[in-house]
């Protein structure tokens, strides 16, 4: 089993001025801009705190204190075997092995420092696996939120890291 580190995901309170400021003074490129989700060049990652907030917290995130304000994000093809481990190491979890809105699979529990930890799978398997469920690009691209190019890029098994 293999269990990549990808990015480090900083969560932001304003994701056009984090953007500029990552863009502008580390002279950051972007890799991939989904809006509430950015991607550089390298592995950083920005997502806005308010999607954060309700994809992950129900929307009931407290202020500050105790909330974590990044995480540090795996990914793997093994995703029951990682699930099975943290559950056998009794971690902490924030939610079991689910399926994101955009389908990727992913689980997410805290180290034993309390910092949030996500393994999720690959994007390209998750395109494959929809591909293999018979759905079409076009239908791969609305359901995952990826730019077309991208779907085609990994169906034909091109990377786009």
């Amino acid at each position: 089993m293999v269990v990549a580190f990808r990015n480090t995901v900083l969560f932001v309170r304003d994701m056009e001025r984090a953007k500029e400021f990552y863009i502008d003074v580390l002279g950051q490129e972007v890799s991939l801009d989904l809006g509430v989700n950015v991607g550089f060049v390298g592995g950083l990652a920005l997502w806005e705190r308010g999607y954060v907030n309700d994809l992950l917290f129900e929307g009931k995130m407290p202020g500050d204190e105790g909330v974590p304000r990044m995480e540090v994000y795996f990914e793997t093809t093994a995703m029951k075997e990682v699930a099975r481990r943290a559950e056998e190491a009794g971690v902490r979890f924030l939610h079991p092995l689910t399926a994101q809105p955009w389908a990727q699979l992913a689980v997410r529990f805290y180290d034993p420092d309390g910092h949030l930890v996500e393994v999720a799978e690959p994007m390209d398997a998750v395109v494959l696996r929809l591909a293999d469920k018979g759905l079409s690009a076009d239908e791969i691209a609305e359901r995952t939120m990826l730019p077309m190019p991208v779907v085609e890029a990994f169906l034909r098994g091109e990377c786009c890291d």
